[in-house]
């Protein structure tokens, strides 16, 4: 049985409250809450298509995904020793934002007519929503986002964190596989090569060319420590740049994923103070920002990315909104 039981609560839920709490005629609800967030729209688009392949009827409307698994009841009359059969089905609702809300509700069995001859269905219900809920978890980006969640949290290694994942969701579908290491390479080039330390940071790099990339975002880097704002406002008198993300520059010290420094020159945000809340982006009048995953940094696993620098008016707007005053803008001049 699915470790996720040990978490579940029991409650009613009325069919027209998206919230709360009101009898509904024995119809139960299981809820399970996972520390993990999931904002963007091609995020929920991303979770569907890694589900596609489960075989599950899948429904979106705002910020929520319905996963339905349907399941056929044979049976025989006693009476009259005709086969039945009935048609059943449970729905997950995957309530996405800053926190995801997993949600399944066991109705009536008299809601899917009359097979009165069905034996141990809320059992059978339960475990069947049990399973469309470890295959969530198990093989979407949902998974991916709770090994980072964990390993922050929890201190674990990626191993573990792995090692983690799978026991939480024995149920899953079809389980997607997780590796801590790289695969091998193939072909003559496959050769082992000795191994080196990796730097503690990474050497500075002189800019690149307009939207020519030379800072990576993965690494094995943990000099990370808790930064607070304000962002220094004399940065660039004591930082040098570390090189170029997609023509933006980047000011070290970089040490990925732990530490990625203050990017942009006129629109910079110190990606180390950033948590991600996203008022810069829900700010700004002319679309300057827009989400760039960070996997693994401890602040927060993406950050507001100012690809569009040179479109900035200058209007201070997401500086003025930023709770952890991650934003400096520079004007022209």
């Amino acid at each position: 049985m699915s470790v996720l039981l040990k978490d579940r609560v029991w409650t009613m839920l009325s069919e027209v409250a998206k919230r709360g709490v009101y009898p509904l005629h024995g119809n139960r609800l299981g809820l399970y809450r996972v520390p993990v967030d999931i904002t963007d729209k091609s995020e929920i688009s991303g979770i569907m298509n890694d589900l596609r392949s489960s075989g599950f009827k899948m429904d979106t409307h705002a910020d929520r995904i319905y996963i339905t698994y349907k399941w056929t009841e044979k049976g025989i009359d006693q009476v009259t020793n005709e086969e039945l059969s009935a048609d059943l089905n449970i729905t997950v609702e995957i309530v996405t934002g800053e926190v995801l809300d997993l949600i399944y509700q066991i109705r009536q069995l008299e809601y899917f007519g009359d097979p009165y001859w069905i034996k141990n269905y809320r059992q059978k219900a339960d475990q069947n929503a049990k399973m469309v809920i470890d295959t969530i978890i198990r093989n979407t980006k949902i998974g991916d986002k709770l090994i980072a969640h964990w390993q922050k949290v929890e201190k674990l290694t990626l191993e573990a964190a792995i090692k983690k994942l799978e026991e939480l969701t024995p149920l899953a579908k079809s389980p997607k596989a997780r590796s801590a290491t790289a695969p091998p390479p193939t072909g003559p080039s496959a050769a082992p090569k000795p191994a080196s330390p990796p730097p503690a940071m990474s050497a500075p790099a002189a800019p690149a060319a307009d939207g020519a990339t030379t800072v990576l975002l993965s690494g094995t880097g943990t000099s990370y420590g808790k930064v607070d704002g304000p962002i220094d406002p004399k940065f660039k008198e004591k930082r040098q740049a570390a090189g170029t993300y997609q023509g933006i520059k980047v000011w070290g010290p970089v040490d990925a994923p732990g530490q990625l420094g203050i990017w942009g020159t006129e629109v910079c945000v110190d990606f180390d103070i950033c948590v991600a809340d996203g008022a810069c982006i829900e700010a700004c009048p002319v679309n300057v920002y827009e989400w760039l995953e960070t996997p693994g940094h401890p602040a927060s696993e993406k950050k507001a990315f100012m690809i569009r620098e040179k479109d900035c008016i200058f209007c201070m707007a997401c500086e003025n909104v930023c709770p952890p005053q991650a934003v400096k803008i520079f004007t022209k001049g």
